[in-house]
Formats: C-alpha cells, structure tokens, sequence
C-alpha cells in the first residue's frame, strides 16, 4: 500500500518537470542561515501597498475592499465576468504575500476610481465608472428644488441635491476656450486563452486552409489562432452532443457570442460599402439599405460555408442542409478572425460576399433589391389605387409567392419572391420595366453616380470659434489628416440648425449630423462587441450567459462620451433647440465623431485610441438597470416589492416621485425616491438606485452612521436576507456566491477580518436572531462555501476538466491532481507538523537529499487539520520534485516567531514560489488556512494563528459565529471529481 501511494504521489517522470521548474542566480548551497528566516518572517508580516498609475500608495486592505465594493456592484447589476474577476483579483492582495498578477485595464480604472472615491466621501452609481443609469437624457439643467416634506406613510426624509451647472450653458455657443483631453494611448489588452493542443484534433478542410493561406492569415504561424478557428467550427448542436474530449471544455456559451460578435461586426461592414452613397437621403434610407443588403450578404456567407465544407453540426441537424445553421457558424467563423486579430481577412471575406453596391444602375438586374421600387411606383400619379394579389405555392418548408399588382387603366405585372414582400418589390420593378421603362433609365441614370465624383462636403467657416477649436482638437485626439476635418464639421451641426441655415449648409455641402449619426452607432456597437468578447475569451472557454451577452450601447451612454469630449460648446445648433432644455444633442455628435473615426482609421481604433474613448468602454454599462437588480434581489429572498407614484409641480415642469413598498411575511417598509423631472421609469429607477446604494454602502462599511428611515430600511432587507438565506436553493446560493451577499465576498476570499466586521455592523442593524435563524446561517455559509472550492466554475474543477482530457500545461495537471488529493483529505484527522516533516523525510523508497534545521521546539508539534496536514505534504513533495529534477538538495528551516511555527523552504538556484505558483493557487482555495509568502526566491509556509477562524470565542454575534466556524469547517468534496472507479479515501 506504501509503494501504491508513494507512485501515486511522485506521478510522472522527471522529465515532465521541464518548463516547471523556474531557475535563478543563487550562491552555492549551503544551510538556511537564521537571518534569512527573520528576514522571511518580516516580509510576511509587514504592512503591504498597492501603487496606482499616479504613484498613490494604498494598503492591500483598502485595495481589498474597494475590489470587494467593484464585483458587488457589477454582480448586482447581472455583470457576472467582471464580478468574479474583480472578486478573484482581492485574493491577490492577501496581507501575507505580494500581489503576483496584474490586474486588467478595465479593472485597474475602476479601483482608482474607488478608491478616489472613498477618499472624497461621495456616493456612486451602481455600475463603476459612469453615471447612475437613472439620471435624465441630459445634464441637469438647474439645481433640482429640495422635494416637499415626505408624507406619513413615506419611510425617508429626501436627501439634499448637489449642485449641477445651468442648463442655459448647455446648448450655449461656446465663446471661449474649451479644454479638452487630447492624449491618444495604446491598448493594451489582454491574452485570449489558449485552448490548447487537445483542439488540433479538430479537422479543417483544405479549401478552408487554402483561403485563409490566400487571405494573409496562414494557421501554422499562429497556434492559438488556429485552435480558436476550429472552435468557431463548431454549431451549437455539435458542442451539445460532446461529453467528452476537447470539445466537452467549451461552455454552452462560447460560440453563440463568437456568432453574436460576428453578426455585429458583418452589419458595420455591410453598412460601410454604402454609407457614404450620395443617393441616401436620410438614416431611414440608409437603415432600408442595409436591411436588405445584411440578409443577402449573410446567405452568402452561408453558402460559402457550406461549400467550402468547414461546419460541424450535431447527428440531428446532419439529416437536413438548413441555411441557418450554415450562416450561423460562418458568423462564428466571422467572430474567430476578429478575436484572434485576422482583420484583414475578415475584411476580404465580406467584400468577396457581399453584392455590388458601388455605382447601382450599373447592373441593376444583379442586385434588384437595392432600390425600393414598390415606394417608387407609390409616387407615381398614374399609378395610384393599385389592387395587389398574392399566391403562395410550394412545400411548407420552402414556400414562395407570386405577386401581381392591377392598375384601375388595366396596366399589370406579376413576379415571384420567397416572401410577399420580396414579391411586391420584384412585380413593382416588373411594372416599370414593362409599362413605364423611361421612370426606370432616369432612376438608374441618377443612382449611378461614381463615390469618385462625389462632390464632398467642406469644413465650415462661418464665424463659430468654438466650432473650429472642436474640430481642431478632435483631429489631433483621433490623430487625423486634415482629410476628415469637413466630415468632423459635419459630425458637429445638429439638424435643427442646417434646418434653420439653409444658405449657409448649401455653401459648405453640408447636411446635419444624422446619416454619420446612424453609421456611427454601429461603429459603437461593433467596438463594444469586441472589447467585451475579448474580456470574455481571455478569461477561459466557458463565459457565463452573462459575459456572453454583447448587448447594444444605449443613447445614455452615447451622452456620456459627447460630455466627455465636451462636444456641445463646438456643435452648430439652432436657436429654437438651444432654448430647449429638456434635449441634449451630444449622443448623436458623439456616434458621429466615431463614424468620422471610423471611416479615417478603420480597425486601427481596436489598438490605439483617444483616452477619454478608452476610458469611455471601461466605464460602460453592460448591466441591468436598477429597478431589475432590486426586483431580483427582492424575489430571491421572498420579498414584494411594489412601486407608487407621486406627481407635483405645474403642468410644464411636473416632477415625479416613486414609493417603494418592501413587504416581507411579519413586516413592511417603504422608501421615497428623490423627485426628478421625467417619466415613471426614471423615478423609479432613480428610488430603486437609491435603495441599492444604501444595501452597498453597508456592505463595504464606508458610513457608520444612518438616519432613522435608512436604519429600517436595512433591517428590514437584512433581516429579510438572514431569515430566507437558509431556505435557498442551490442555484440561489450560487447567485449569492457570484453576488458577494451577506458577507460571502470576505468569506470566500479568506478575509475573515473583514467578515467579522461586517458581521458586526449587520447585528447592530437587525437585532437578535432566533436559534433557528443561526443554524441555518451556519448551513447557508458551508454551502456557499462549498460552491466555491467545488463549484462548476472553480480553479479546481476547471483544472481537472482541462487535465482530463490533457489540454493544459502538465504543471496545471500536477496542481489539480495533487490539490485534490489534499482536499479528500481535509475530513481525516490531523498530525503534528513535525510528524509530517518526518513522514515526507523519511518515506521509504524515496531518495530525497534534505537539510533540516528545526528551532521551533515544542511548538514544532503544533497540531495540523486533515486538510492542512495533506496540503503542506503536497507542497513538500511538489518541493522536492522540483529539486531532484535538478539534481539539488531542499533546505527546510522550521522556526518559531511569536508563538507561531513558520517552514522556510528553498532550493539553491531555483525560484521556489514560482516553480510552485499554480499548485499554491489552487490549494489556497480549498485550504485558506495555509498560507504561502514568498522570500527571495524561497517559500515560507505558516498558518492562520489557531481560533482565528472559530467564531465561539472571538465574536458573540451569531452571524459572525455561523459564517467563521463554516469557514473552519471541513468540507465535503463531490465525488465527480475523481477518477471514475476510485474511492475517496484510495485516492488521498
């Protein structure tokens, strides 16, 4: 059984231990001196900062909880990637160790904004970064008027309004000097995943190869491109029917975002090859085109697919050729080349689709949808009051129609379309060509007008200063030619005022904004879709359905650039506008200043941009509005919430106020918004934001003081949440889990400081529990807990899926199976320290060349868990594998400081906590109580001071001793996670 178990420990070969073990510049071996053990002990126990980009020190705790504070915000609005992410990175910044991982750009914004934040005292929005999603369409315009003296039945005494600047100055010409930000950044981003060398079983077709080869995009060069276009491969039904092999990693959400991201990415495309055609008069007509245009681009696609044979599809969708599926994996196909950087040949592979647009009337007959000819034959006098009939025909599956259209003089055409509106549009070009042939040459005759012989607007030169300053700085923020500064003029004049200047938009062949307006909006959206697919993929190959989801960039959002560029003072709006404050023109400046960009820099904005467009994606609200996150919050806790509303002012300024009526089984408590000029929604997302604010607020303790309507606000939420938190299901749980709720953001990281303070400040709030209520909580937090370490998304299990079917590095499939090992082991009973040091040293069979120096004493005999016991021999073997693949000798020094025992380990020439760094990451996560603090190449192991995660002695409040003593609790772990025939205890 020894030798058994001593196989199963030691694993493979040495040679395996290649790329694992990480060298380094060291002295000659000799024995660990004691002042390198001091020294060891200091580094861990010394007080650690965090440097922000402007050199601002910050202490690992604040920068703990402000990252805390970030994923409850972004949970609370459904944005679950970035939740996780920001609640992963707060493991980072343990106070034992320094921070090893950047973090990621979007994140590193958000925490100085933070932490800005909580050194100023003001309140924020729900979702970082940007402005609540309740605020008005437009700045406010004055300061609000303080609301009346709530009525008896209203539970809150209105907070005070900050001061807002005038409205009057919003729409005003600008007569000064504006300052704008004008600095230009790479972007840097991050890393998609490598899926690994299990996904080249993939098979792709020559043809496929072949094309890429041609298109500059060769597969050979790039592996983790290759593999990537593999996936893309694959349909939906197909990545459902596999269970197993590589194909079993990718989440059931992966390609339909690839699809998603592609489809976005094929509309902006599309709409470019006409957007500047002369003949589109207005965004309705642009809008027409492409909507006909994108579907006849996209089954070409699908054809193309299907003929180059690249598509796989599950056994049920094998027995029918549906086009569907094909366009669905060529915009996958679409959303691969974007990802891994082939925008070259994503750009050849629509043109070559795509139908001939450029000078229509060229070949009219090749694209006969291009023109409304059914709208044409409308205006036509002869032909008014036509009768239409329409006839279907065919098999259900493949249905098509015939039209025919009658005049009252007897004049008549029939044609045949898949649809009734493709044959309406195919019998009103029939009856041109047949009975008004001469309408038909001058229509063509005036669509084909060569781009070339555009006549091109010109940039304004009326007497506007402050519209020529704008122009100016946008030129250098985008880093444009002068080239762009006439469709930059335009990106500014707002309709109203080329409707009120007539001569002078006709002198600068200008128009108003609103045809750049239109193309820009899907410049908008296309950037968004890829900044968040990226953040997506670079994260792994199962995004939740919320990371999936690429929604679309809102005109709120659209306000929130314009004001960041400070468009408004340059824009050219008329006089009656300007006198309108319940506008804000700068969404359709901004989407416009993007087309402008576009059409100058193309894909360039993907890598190098203005700051203030970068930090406008990192800020951007991907989340559910308020309202929805606190209906959410309330019905998985069993909570009604029902709104009322309240109207006063006159009849042109009315302002409105939103009651909330919380009512729970024993209780009920309400809530009044502040009042707001605008519709019920606004009110109501503004008392919702108001409400969720306060729930934040108390999660990352940052006021200590309430007012009486707040105070029972939040005991009545609270207490609410305690009671229903036992009762929740599984799914719930995991909710919590993602959320951080009722302390679980500090109790899954380990923070058991920051839990017991917030355990403090919720018992100050609700009162006392019943017996009945601590139980359960004791029940609620092991689950959640075991969640964490277990769950379906977790480091180990998603190690493990990756070590089964051998698609990550050996030194992850090392990690995961050793950390499981320490984890089946967490319900055995204990060993002294030194009993399993001298276990580990003196294990029959194993040639290990060990210096030992022990100066603990009696304290070397302090009594490890089952769980603690295993981990730390896992890390000794680990320790000494990597030696003996080196052929070197492991030092180990066991000392005393403060009535604590620490292990210092270290190997001459090796950087042991980087050798070990992926094993550490994951036993931290299913044994928290060991912690790891590296010295100058060497690892210091010591544990959490015995009683710290008890919560008997330490905390009389039962909320405080329910979640500490789960933290201590071993935990049971699933029996999917083994091997298939293996018994839990067999494989500890």
């Amino acid at each position: 059984m020894r030798d058994t178990e001593r196989i199963a420990r030691t694993g493979s070969p040495m040679n395996q231990w290649v790329g694992i073990v990480a060298l380094r510049d060291a002295p000659s071996a000799v024995a660990v001196p004691l002042h390198r053990m001091a020294a060891a002990i200091a580094a861990a126990n010394r007080i650690r900062s965090y440097v922000l980009s402007g050199g601002r020190k910050v202490r690992y705790s604040d920068v703990r909880e402000a990252l805390r504070a970030i994923g409850r915000r972004y949970a609370s609005a459904d944005t679950l990637g970035r939740s996780a992410e920001a609640f992963t990175a707060a493991r980072f910044f343990a106070d034992h160790t320094d921070a090893w991982r950047e973090l990621p750009w979007w994140l590193q914004h958000d925490l100085g904004d933070e932490l800005d934040r909580r050194r100023s005292g003001r309140r924020r929005s729900i979702i970082p970064g940007h402005a609540p999603a309740h605020t008005s369409a437009r700045p406010a315009s004055r300061r609000q008027p303080a609301p009346p003296p709530a009525p008896a039945a209203v539970s809150r005494a209105p907070l005070p309004r900050k001061s807002a600047p005038t409205q009057a100055s919003h729409h005003q010409a600008s007569t000064f000097i504006v300052d704008r930000k004008l600095d230009v950044l790479d972007v840097i981003r991050p890393s998609l995943t490598d899926p690994g060398p299990a996904f080249d079983s993939i098979e792709l077709p020559t043809a496929l190869t072949d094309w890429l080869e041609k298109a500059g995009c060769p597969l050979a060069e790039d592996p983790v491109r290759d593999r990537w276009i593999r996936i893309a491969t694959l349909h939906t039904s197909f990545v459902y029917e596999q269970a197993t092999g590589p194909v079993s990693l990718v989440g059931p959400h992966l390609v339909p975002m690839l699809g998603s991201l592609g489809a976005t990415w094929l509309d902006l495309l599309v709409l470019d090859t006409f957007a500047a055609d002369p003949t589109i008069s207005d965004e309705g007509a642009q809008s027409t085109r492409l909507a006909r245009t994108g579907p006849s681009t996209l089954a070409r696609l699908g054809r193309w697919a299907a003929h180059t044979g690249f598509v796989r599809r599950g056994r049920g969708e094998q027995l029918t050729d549906t086009a569907g599926v094909f366009e669905t994996v060529a915009l996958q196909f679409l959303g691969a080349l974007l990802l891994t950087g082939a925008h070259r040949a994503l750009l050849r592979l629509v043109e070559e689709q795509i139908p001939s647009t450029g000078t229509r009337g060229a070949d009219e007959s090749d694209a006969p949808g291009q023109y409304d000819w059914y709208t044409l034959l409308q205006r036509q006098p002869s032909a008014r009051d036509m009768e239409w009939e329409f006839a279907a025909s065919g098999p259900q599956h493949a249905v098509s129609y015939s039209g025919t259209v009658r005049t009252r003089d007897g004049r008549s055409a029939v044609a045949t379309g898949g649809s009734k509106k493709e044959a309406r549009q195919a019998a009103s070009r029939e009856f041109f060509r047949i009975h008004m042939p001469d309408v038909m040459k001058q229509t063509s005759t005036a669509a084909a007008v060569p781009h070339g012989q555009v006549r091109l607007p010109l940039r304004y030169s009326g007497n506007e200063p402050g519209h020529a300053q704008a122009v100016d700085d946008l030129r250098v923020a985008f880093e444009l030619t002068r080239d762009a500064d006439p469709w930059l003029s335009q990106a500014l004049i707002h309709r109203s005022w080329a409707h009120e200047n007539p001569r002078s938009t006709a002198t600068s062949r200008q128009r108003s904004n609103t045809l750049l307006a239109h193309h820009g909006s899907h410049v908008a959206h296309a950037l968004m879709a890829y900044d968040r697919a990226l953040e997506a993929a670079a994260r792994g190959l199962r995004p939740t359905a919320e990371e999936a989801r690429i929604g679309s960039v809102a005109n709120t959002e659209c306000r929130r650039l314009g004001a960041a560029l400070r468009l408004v003072p340059g824009m050219l709006i008329g006089a009656g506008e300007r006198k309108n404050d319940m506008s804000d023109p700068s969404d359709g400046a901004a989407q416009a200043v993007l087309a402008t960009a576009w059409r100058c820099l193309g894909t360039r904005l993907l890598v190098r941009r203005p700051r203030v467009l970068h930090e406008w994606f990192a800020g951007m609200d991907y989340g559910l509005d308020p309202s929805t996150q606190l209906a959410r919050l309330c019905d998985r806790f069993g909570i009604t919430m029902a709104p009322d509303f309240l109207v006063r002012g006159p009849d042109h300024g009315q302002e409105r106020l939103c009651e909330l009526t919380f009512t729970g089984p024993d209780a009920t408590a309400r809530w009044t918004g502040q009042a707001l000029r605008g519709g019920k929604t606004q009110a109501k997302h503004q008392a919702c934001h108001e409400v969720l604010e306060l729930l934040h607020e108390h999660a990352e303790g940052s006021r200590s003081t309430w007012s009486p309507h707040e105070r029972e606000l939040l005991r009545f939420l609270l207490r609410r949440q305690l009671i229903h938190a036992p009762s929740l299901s599984a799914k719930h749980q995991q909710r919590c889990v993602q959320g951080g709720e009722l302390g679980l953001d500090a109790l899954a990281t380990g923070d058991d400081a920051a839990f017991r303070a917030w355990a403090t400040r919720t018992t100050d709030l609700v009162g006392t529990l019943a017996p009945e209520t601590s139980d359960g909580l004791l029940r609620f937090y092991i689950g959640c807990l075991g969640l964490v370490r277990y769950g379906s998304d977790s480091p180990l299990r998603t190690a493990l899926r990756e070590a089964a079917v051998e698609c990550g590095p050996s030194a992850t499939t090392h990690a995961a199976q050793a950390t499981l090992r320490a984890a089946a082991s967490t319900a055995k009973a204990g060993s002294a320290l030194r009993e399993v040091l001298g276990t580990w040293w003196t294990e029959p069979g194993e040639a290990r060349r060990v210096r030992m120096q022990d100066e603990a004493g009696i304290h070397g005999g302090m009594l490890l868990g089952g769980g603690e016991a295993a981990a730390l021999r896992e890390v000794l073997d680990w320790t000494a594998q990597a030696a003996q693949s080196v052929d070197r000798a492991v030092a180990v020094d066991l000392s005393l400081d403060g009535g604590r025992p620490y292990l210092l380990l270290g190997i001459d020439g090796v950087d042991l906590p980087a050798t070990s760094a992926v094993l550490l990451t994951l036993l931290a996560e299913v044994v928290p109580s060991m912690q790891c603090t590296a010295s100058d190449g060497e690892l210091l192991v010591h544990w959490r001071p015995p009683g710290a995660g008890q919560g008997s002695q330490q905390n009389s409040n039962p909320i405080g001793v329910a979640g500490l003593t789960a933290l201590a609790t071993p935990l049971d772990v699933p029996r999917d996670l083994f091997p298939a025939h293996t018994e839990t205890e067999a494989f500890a």
